[in-house]
């Protein structure tokens, strides 16, 4: 695991976008994975200019690692919000953009495996440790991409008591994302402080998801000065 701790949002932002950049930069197809939510949205105004109508970056194709789809819709919140935040303006056409449904959530790890595999994926950190759609208490840690009814998550998780009209998570587990060549995690905030210190310093559980991550390969974690403000860098350099 390598650790960086920015002076702030704009340049935790940066960095990601160069380890993006980079990637996208192979003479090859390049599958990328990013997310939506407050934590990115510097980095995709960062990004957006970089890459949009760029004849260099045809071959990049886009995943997206989680949805709850709407009733009578194909996809849901996470697809509505990676339009407007980053797709939509950076004019990137729908058939590059690829993403897990009902139909296809059981073949989509093979799907990317066969495409080559994810080259970078960057994603945040939720204010109780959960990632992708991967929820406390709701995680199968051993999994895949699964599909969960927002009735068990309901059960196990309060926060999902107002999703009627998403009867489904679907999301690329823990297992998906240890195949992923580059993880990203960027937080940025004092609000993710209290969690990011409780998520390196905790034992693996699903109480908090995010730990499995520690497991992973090749995590980087970009975090501003505010979201490390419990963290003393020279304690994670042998993690």
């Amino acid at each position: 695991m390598k650790l960086i701790i920015e002076e702030n949002e704009e340049l935790m932002s940066e960095s990601a976008m160069h380890i993006l950049l980079g990637a996208m930069m192979q003479d090859k197809r390049v599958n990328i994975s990013l997310t939506s939510g407050r934590s990115p949205k510097k980095l995709y105004e960062m990004l957006i200019p970089k890459v949009k109508n760029q004849k260099k970056y045809e071959d990049v194709q886009y995943y997206l690692f989680d949805d709850s789809p709407y009733i009578n819709q194909p996809h849901g919140g996470n697809w509505n919000e990676m339009q407007e935040l980053f797709f939509k303006p950076a004019n990137i056409g729908e058939d590059r953009i690829h993403i897990t449904t009902l139909d296809n959530y059981k073949v989509y790890d093979e799907e990317i495996k066969n495409a080559g595999g994810i080259d970078v994926m960057v994603i945040g950190l939720g204010y109780d440790g959960h990632f992708c759609g991967n929820c406390p208490r709701c995680t199968p840690l051993d999994s895949y991409t699964y599909c969960l009814e927002f009735k068990k998550k309901q059960e196990v998780n309060p926060t999902y008591a107002d999703r009627p009209l998403q009867p489904f998570s679907i999301t690329m587990g823990p297992k998906s994302l240890m195949r992923v060549k580059h993880l990203v995690m960027i937080v940025n905030g004092e609000e993710k402080a209290k969690i990011l210190k409780k998520v390196l310093d905790s034992p693996i559980s699903d109480e908090i998801p995010a730990t499995v991550l520690k497991l992973h390969p090749n995590l980087t974690i970009i975090a501003d000065k505010d979201a490390a403000k419990f963290i003393n860098i020279d304690d994670y350099k042998n993690i």
